[in-house]
């Protein structure tokens, strides 16, 4: 063979070998100026990109081969199986003058939620404003964000939040930040639509006789019988008492008939033969091929390149909620690209408690949450909960969730962070085994529970869900936490600069205990009756799942305030004019002693010693605590050292929060 001809043969096996081509094509629709052109430090200006991703799996490798019914994909003439997402890329105008890192994202319900988290923007709005940049705080840093869809896009316009996405196929405005994905169905070999059975939960329906429900997915036969059981809370067993009927709208809807005198917290269940599920592990296929072309790809229609080369150096994946459970799944299965190179180099992992997401199974519904008097029994959430490997006697089943990237020597470095809500979502199992006790947490984990603190980062004064019995929210904003463990995730990742250690309640130190033990004061305002939201282990062979056991329950001790012990205390709950905690309870007709989901509670404390007696609160008045304005405001300044010092606050997030307390504590004294 001449030379040339072997240097030919050496590109084609080259090419070859990276024909999998994952994203083999990012169409950019539009490019423009973004944040109304307002530059950041160094950095510069930035510019906003939306594009549409498209891919192609190879259904036959290894690295793919844990795709639920990806081999019912349909595939185009090279067997592939080609599918289309949504991506929004924020840049620096001037790649040069960025840092090389990407903040990867994928979004929340179709919307973005790191620069609200992180940036400290104002609900979710998009990117053409100066304002939408927040405080600036990740495009100072001169990071590149990049963020796509990955929930499958739902037909009806009108379905409510918790529906499959939030996605439309309808069109959408050319500056939307709502980001989908148009997933394959699975179909059979003979082209005959894929049936099964699966089910609905309707939760917080409302007051009317009437209401009606969505499915995640169509009917198979509208003439089909569906079985349809209600309760009135969720540990109650499900009947289908006289009055209860139901009728098909369409494939993708039901209308319900409620008994007379049902209540508005009541729970459905309708279970159901559905056809044409969607083969949602290409969604985590998607995130992995993403951000895996735009960090190694040279090719010229890689828009984050520079000096005909790419720029970026290292990746940070965040999630939060459900995509922080995503996210899980992504790290735990799908840290190497189909060329076995690492994907993400740090996770930030926020408010996903000890759940995973339904993703990767045949009927998915990745918008729901495992929860007390919501949703339950759901694929995915399911064993193991914790990083490192413990032993299931349920299940008899040996796994931890970092179990196939460590062996893959794939596993990034993680920065896991929780509210305090999410350990009474049964979020301590993160850290413990199967028998309730400390388990040792790997070198490339950190985990970290905030006190006083619900599902939400930022407070919201007088936002109180109707159905909740105790005053709420918490009002601790926790997003300071989040930046400065964003920050030290970073440095870890790019530097090898070690970040703070983990700070949870633990069973030695008696800060993990049976609800028994639990000891929150008696005040009138908020009882607390034994609320948890456990996770069980089901028989998924039939459907409703059958529940055949459940995990250690155990919650976060209270001091004597009411205050949680362990984990990392905001200066306002280590220097407390009132209780925060991170659970509520359900009234009476709502499901009553069942969990408020994602809510907190906030009882401020008596002003005076006089007061407090009065109301027989067993919690020092305010007064009692502190002498003066300034004797508050110092113990604040105290505590936001103490995090400073720790890294677990930055000193401009600390000196915001000092500033903040001569209010907090005026307000607290209007109280009189």
């Amino acid at each position: 063979m001449s030379l040339r001809n072997l240097l030919c043969a050496l590109v084609a096996v080259i090419l070859t070998s990276h024909a999998h081509a994952e994203l083999v094509k990012l169409d950019v629709k539009s490019t423009e100026s973004a944040f109304a052109g307002r530059t950041f430090g160094t950095v510069g200006s930035y510019e906003v990109i939306r594009a549409v991703a498209h891919y192609r799996v190879d259904p036959s490798l290894p690295v793919n081969s844990g795709l639920v019914n990806i081999n019912r994909a349909p595939r185009d003439e090279q067997g592939r199986v080609a599918f289309d997402a949504d991506v929004v890329i924020l840049k620096p105008a001037d790649m040069a003058k960025g840092n090389g890192r990407m903040l990867y994202e994928m979004v929340n319900r179709g919307r973005p939620l790191s620069l609200g988290l992180l940036n400290r923007v104002g609900g979710r709005g998009g990117f053409s404003a100066a304002p939408d940049a927040g405080d600036g705080f990740l495009m100072n840093a001169g990071f590149t964000v990049v963020m796509s869809g990955w929930q499958a896009e739902y037909p009806l316009q009108d379905a409510p939040a918790m529906a499959v996405a939030l996605g439309s196929r309808l069109p959408r405005p050319p500056n939307s930040t709502a980001m989908s994905a148009r997933l394959p169905i699975a179909v059979e070999a003979n082209g005959a639509p894929v049936t099964g059975v699966t089910r609905e939960q309707f939760f917080d329906v409302g007051s009317e006789g009437k209401f009606v429900g969505y499915l995640t997915y169509p009917a198979a036969d509208l003439a089909a019988k569906g079985t349809l059981t209600m309760r009135e809370r969720d540990a109650d067993p499900p009947v289908s008492p006289p009055g209860l009927s139901w009728r098909f709208l369409d494939a993708w809807r039901i209308e319900v008939t409620k008994p007379a005198g049902t209540s508005a917290g009541a729970l459905f269940e309708f279970v159901y033969q559905a056809r044409d599920p969607v083969v949602y592990g290409l969604a985590l296929a998607s995130m992995r091929d993403l951000v895996s072309y735009l960090r190694y790809s040279d090719a010229e229609a890689n828009p984050l390149r520079t000096r005909g080369r790419a720029a970026i150096q290292k990746v940070i994946g965040l999630g939060a909620s459900q995509t922080g459970r995503t996210l899980k799944e992504l790290v735990s299965e799908f840290n190497e690209d189909e060329s076995g190179r690492i994907v993400l180099d740090g996770a930030n992992i926020v408010i996903s408690g000890a759940g995973r997401n339904s993703v990767n199974s045949a009927f998915a519904r990745p918008g729901l949450k495992d929860a007390q008097h919501t949703s339950w029994g759901l694929r995915g959430d399911e064993f193991p909960f914790s990083y490192p490997v413990t032993n299931d006697p349920l299940s008899h089943r040996t796994d931890g969730v970092l179990s196939h990237c460590t062996t893959a020597r794939s596993c990034p470095r993680i920065i896991h962070i929780d509210s305090e809500n999410e350990l009474w979502h049964g979020g301590t199992l993160t850290y413990l085994d199967m028998n309730g006790r400390d388990l040792t947490i790997p070198e490339n984990v950190r985990v970290f529970v905030f006190a006083g603190t619900e599902h939400s980062a930022a407070p919201r004064p007088g936002a109180s869900p109707p159905f909740c019995a105790a005053p709420a929210p918490a009002l601790i904003d926790w997003s300071g936490f989040a930046r400065a463990l964003f920050t030290a995730l970073d440095r870890w990742v790019t530097n090898d600069e070690a970040p703070p250690a983990s700070r949870y309640p633990t069973v030695a130190r008696g800060e993990l205990v049976a609800k028994s033990a639990y000891k929150f004061p008696q005040l009138p305002q908020a009882q607390y009756v034994g609320a948890f939201s456990a996770k069980h282990y089901y028989d998924f062979s039939q459907e409703p799942p059958k529940r055949l056991g459940s995990y250690p329950v155990l919650v976060p001790q209270a001091d004597a305030d009411g205050l949680m012990l362990g984990g990392v205390r905001h200066p306002f709950v280590a220097a407390p004019l009132a209780t925060n905690a991170g659970w509520n309870v359900r009234k009476p007709g709502f499901g009553a002693g069942g969990l408020c989901m994602a809510t907190g509670l906030h009882v401020p404390f008596a002003t005076t010693r006089r007061e407090r007696e009065e109301r027989k609160d067993p919690r020092l008045s305010v007064e009692e605590r502190y002498p003066s304005r300034d004797a508050y405001v110092q113990a604040v300044e105290q505590a936001a050292r103490a995090l400073v010092k720790d890294r677990l606050l930055l000193p401009d997030d600390a000196q915001a929060i000092v500033a903040e307390a001569p209010g907090q504590y005026q307000k607290a004294l209007a109280r009189r």
